[in-house]
């Protein structure tokens, strides 16, 4: 499977509200569209919801 790199800029943080955080990183995933669906599952089970586009880039 190839590897994609995601970047989100901006976040809306459920458990520290006003806060905006960011996020980036990589993952291991069978399409771009798969990455992404992974991205938002991870942020929202951390209380993080994506409030600005996720950028997903094959390495």
């Amino acid at each position: 499977m190839p590897k994609y790199s995601f970047t989100v800029e901006e976040l809306a943080d459920a458990l520290v509200p006003g806060e905006v955080p960011s996020a980036s990183g990589t993952l291991t995933a069978a399409s771009p569209q798969a990455a992404r669906k992974a991205v938002e599952r991870s942020l929202r089970s951390k209380g993080h919801e994506p409030t600005d586009e996720i950028t997903i880039t094959q390495k």
